[in-house]
């Protein structure tokens, strides 16, 4: 194809008559009448509630037209609760209490009614029970356990107080086990998504508790699992393959992602007597040390008693169901785009699933009516509804490693919504090819609360919270929902967005629909906004003649990455990666300049179908490079010590789990002072991004 180097095309291409349709359906009504369906019980993954919404979730695809819907069953180590207890039960009798370890009923609320719908507890926390000393150890962080230990507070034998923020919930448990603890009670601070400091812009509601407030009341806790998610993903019994009913498995002890210690979360009017307990007693810490109860001063102990936990779970392997349906491409069927949602969830679960599992029925609609108007997209979509994600991510890391030689010649872009709509709040996180897409999509859409367009809103969000910036500020994909298999597993370009807002009741009994019809989205206008976003994204990933991936984006990431990789390591000795990233930059923009010359060929057409055969052909060849860019960047050796994670860019932190960590090999070599290991994993990172450049020649 000949390339006229000085053409350049400066704005997205116009909406299409199929876009503006599909921009047109989405109903509100609708939306509130499958958010109620899905609030309606809880529906704990693998329970028979969580089947029956997996049945009715495929009835209402097929019903609206996608025929191809199958549930496709796996068999993971679940666990369930049985029994909890945690007492104070020695020491000075004035400090003896009895943990409540339920939530109140909430007038008004009608599911709050259902204390014991799903006990608190934690997801593959560990069956047994504990007796020691309470020791606070603020959000549980390898510093905070390090500033007690220096300090010459005796952790062995101790339960740990932690809070939630800082780290993930299963990394605060590890760590606690790392540092000599017999148990870990992980509570919620009312300063973190309590409602103390919440006034002001981004903050669109009342400071004050549920009911009264968006925010987290005394009773409230917050269940999850306790899965070293930064360590593995999925199943823990099957690593690294597909937990199909006769998979061998792993001896529950021998699970590397499982904790050794037993567990609970805590609400804070539960945590609060723990923390009088320790008044007076040990050290003080300085900087976010201190929390938001009166009447303590944080101290961090121990008790002068002992504390009792008793954690009674059942493990079984049991079935989950991945709903999943799949609208085959007309010009390219072999090239798939997925995107997902989990269905299950702790408890009734408004926004932590259910908010994006009604924008995937309402999406899924649409489809529908497009199909039955004579639309086909030309390359595959598939809707996928996964099942046990609040485990550990489960239902879609087993599918991937199930199909994981159809995704590696196949997947192109995963696009994953979780929590759809806590807020007006637009976030995303993605892979850096996908950056412009995402500007140009919300470029089109009506933000329902500013009057303005989503991106409009979203750059007001960016520039009045963080750095100020020109565009809209992006994240990187760490871990903590389904993207993860896709990414950083098997190496599709992957994003994850929601509307975020003030969203206080997260894995509660209060995460309800009386709490979404209050706060989250009373007029379910995010919801709809929502569908709106993810469905042109999808369409113009499955339709447009060229894909819309950049990797000049992504060799600009690279270039920052490394920059921030001298500062993690407080030296400037990443010549290797810099070199090597120096190379693809240079790649990048040719690759580009010629992208847009060819941008320019087909503009004008606004489906693959209406190219000639012979264009059709080379655009799969340049299709095909922007597709693998991604797959450049795994390295089969994966992580040392967790090396189901392959990419060499992006992995959850080793202890911060959610949060991403940039060439996490290279840092965790560092922070293990391996020098050896650290020039070994440079020069495979090098190795990586020189494999990309080398994709990208014209």
């Amino acid at each position: 194809m000949y390339i006229e180097e000085d053409i350049t095309v400066s704005a997205p291409r116009p909406l299409s008559d199929v876009e503006q349709l599909l921009l047109s359906m989405p109903s509100t009504e609708r939306l509130r009448d499958y958010l109620r369906v899905y609030t309606s019980e809880a529906h704990l993954a693998g329970t028979d509630a969580d089947r029956r919404q997996a049945e009715w979730t495929k009835d209402k695809f097929i019903e609206f037209g996608i025929d191809n819907t199958t549930i496709e069953t796996y068999y993971p180590l679940l666990n369930y609760p049985v029994q909890h207890h945690l007492a104070l039960v020695s020491g000075p009798e004035e400090f003896l209490f009895v943990a409540d370890l339920r939530e109140d009923v909430v007038e008004g609320d009608e599911t709050s009614k259902d204390q014991e719908a799903v006990p608190t507890f934690h997801g593959y926390s560990r069956n047994g029970s504990a007796i020691g000393p309470v020791v606070y150890a603020n959000y549980g962080r390898i510093q905070d356990f390090e500033y007690l230990q220096q300090r010459g507070i005796n952790l062995t034998g101790a339960i740990a107080l932690m809070r939630y923020g800082g780290a993930y919930r299963g990394l605060k448990v590890k760590a606690a086990e790392q540092y000599g603890c017999v148990g870990a009670l992980v509570y919620s601070d009312p300063i973190d998504d309590g409602p103390i400091n919440k006034d002001g812009y981004p903050h669109m509601n009342p400071a004050k508790p549920y009911p009264s407030g968006p925010w987290r009341p005394e009773s409230s806790v917050q269940r999850g699992s306790a899965v070293f998610l930064s360590v593995m993903s999925g199943d823990p019994l099957t690593p690294g393959y597909a937990a199909t009913e006769d998979a061998p498995r792993l001896d529950i002890d021998e699970a590397p992602g499982l904790p050794k210690i037993p567990s609970l979360p805590l609400s804070y009017r539960d945590a609060l007597p723990l923390l009088k307990a320790m008044e007076g007693r040990g050290v003080q810490g300085e900087g976010d040390w201190a929390g938001g109860l009166e009447g303590v001063g944080y101290y961090s102990g121990p008790t002068e008693g002992e504390a009792e936990l008793h954690n009674v779970v059942d493990n079984i392997v049991t079935p989950i169901w991945n709903v999943m349906g799949v609208i085959e491409g007309s010009q390219e069927p072999d090239r798939a785009i997925i995107l997902g949602n989990h269905r299950d969830a702790w408890v009734f679960g408004a926004v932590d699933p259910s908010s994006g599992s009604a924008a995937m029925l309402e999406l899924a609609n649409a489809f529908g009516q497009l199909l039955k108007q004579g639309w086909r997209p030309a390359r595959t979509i598939i809707l996928a509804s996964w099942d046990a994600e609040e485990y550990g991510l489960v239902g879609s890391t087993e599918w991937v490693e199930d199909h994981s030689d159809w995704l590696t010649a196949s997947g192109s872009v995963y696009i994953n919504v979780d929590m759809a709509v806590s807020g007006p709040h637009f976030t995303v996180e993605a892979s850096p090819s996908l950056n412009q897409l995402i500007y140009d999509v919300t470029n089109f859409i009506d933000d329902p609360r500013t009057n303005t367009t989503v991106y409009e809103a979203w750059s007001e969000l960016t520039n009045r919270t963080a750095k100020p910036s020109k565009k809209p500020a992006i994240g990187k994909l760490g871990s903590g929902s389904d993207f993860v298999p896709f990414l950083q597993h098997i190496g599709i370009a992957s994003m994850s967005m929601t509307f975020r807002g003030d969203y206080g009741v997260y894995h509660s009994n209060y995460d309800s629909f009386h709490w979404m019809e209050a706060f989250g989205d009373p007029g379910f206008h995010y919801h709809a906004t929502m569908v709106k976003v993810w469905g042109l994204l999808a369409l113009r990933l499955s339709d447009s003649p060229l894909l819309p991936l950049h990797p000049g984006d992504y060799a600009d990431a690279l270039t920052m990455y490394v920059d921030s990789l001298s500062h993690y390591a407080d030296d400037e000795r990443q010549d290797k990666e810099l070199g090597a990233t120096r190379k693809l930059t240079k790649a990048a923009r040719r690759f580009e300049k010629g992208l847009r010359s060819v941008e320019y060929k087909v503009l004008e057409h606004k489906h693959l179908n209406s190219v000639s055969v012979d264009v059709r052909q080379r655009l799969r060849a340049i299709n095909d490079r922007l597709v693998y860019f991604e797959r450049t960047l795994l390295d089969a050796e994966g992580i040392q010590n967790r090396p189901w994670f392959k990419h060499v860019v992006y992995a959850p932190g080793l202890w911060t789990g959610y949060s991403a960590q940039v060439f996490p090999a290279i840092a965790d070599a560092l922070d293990a002072k391996d020098e050896a290991l650290v020039v070994y994993k440079e020069k495979r990172a090098a190795k990586a991004i020189a494999r990309a450049a080398s994709s990208l020649h014209w």
